[in-house]
Order: C-alpha cells, then structure tokens, then sequence
C-alpha cells in the first residue's frame, strides 16, 4: 500500500486507485501524463496496489480534476485519501 508521507507547503496530494493499471508500461504512461500538467509537483505509482499518489498546487488542480485526466486516458478512479499542508 502506498505510504503517507510529508509534502510541501501549499501543496496537495491524493491517494487514488486506478482501475486496470496492471503493468509498467501503464503507470508510467499515466505517470508522465500527470507530470505534463502545470500544478502536478510529483507522482508515485504502485501497479500491486493499482494505486497512484499526486501531489498537486490545489490553486490549480483538484482531485476531480486528477480523475478527469485519468479518465481520459481509459481508466477509472477512486479517491482513496488526501492530504493538505498550509
């Protein structure tokens, strides 16, 4: 399972399940794909867990927005936590 840890000031970051993300070639698609975006600060990818951790600028990025992006490549999400720091 992926691991809580700290991140930045004034950011964010959500734990979110992707469905039928199985293998490296996936999550490394999906990983580069959320790196393109302006506010995403960093991504960490479990393919054992189908699981990704984005931390992200909520000025300009949420979780649903994280999801949008997700799904438009053919996958689907669940939110499984988030995080805020101040």
């Amino acid at each position: 399972m992926t691991t809580e840890t700290a991140i930045e000031p004034n950011h964010s970051a959500c734990n979110v399940r992707v469905k039928g993300m199985t293998t490296e070639a996936i999550a490394k698609a999906v990983r580069e794909r959320l790196l393109e975006v302006d506010g995403v600060r960093g991504v960490r990818m479990s393919i054992t867990d189908q699981s990704a951790r984005v931390e992200y600028e909520p000025s300009k990025l949420s979780p649903r927005l994280i999801g949008t992006l997700i799904g438009q490549m053919g996958y689907s999400i669940t939110l499984r936590s988030m995080q805020r720091t101040m």
